[in-house]
């Protein structure tokens, strides 16, 4: 229960580091990081942390593309 809850609480501090943002933008562009490699560089010793930080990044990049689109 505690492991659940710690995971959580780091997921949602995640969410308001501005790295996150920078993650988001998944693009093939030079120079640009992809949450896949974002989240190796945020958790380099721990495998579920850094599939939850990759799938929350997804999430985000989703998230932005549809306001883009809508815009």
């Amino acid at each position: 229960m505690f492991k659940r809850v710690l995971i959580t609480a780091a997921i949602a501090g995640l969410i308001a580091v501005p790295i996150e943002a920078s993650a988001a933008r998944v693009a093939t562009a030079p120079g640009q990081v992809t949450c896949k490699e974002a989240a190796k560089l945020q958790f380099p010793g721990e495998k579920k942390m850094r599939k939850a930080f990759k799938k929350e990044c997804k999430q985000q990049y989703k998230a932005s593309r549809g306001t883009v689109a809508a815009h």
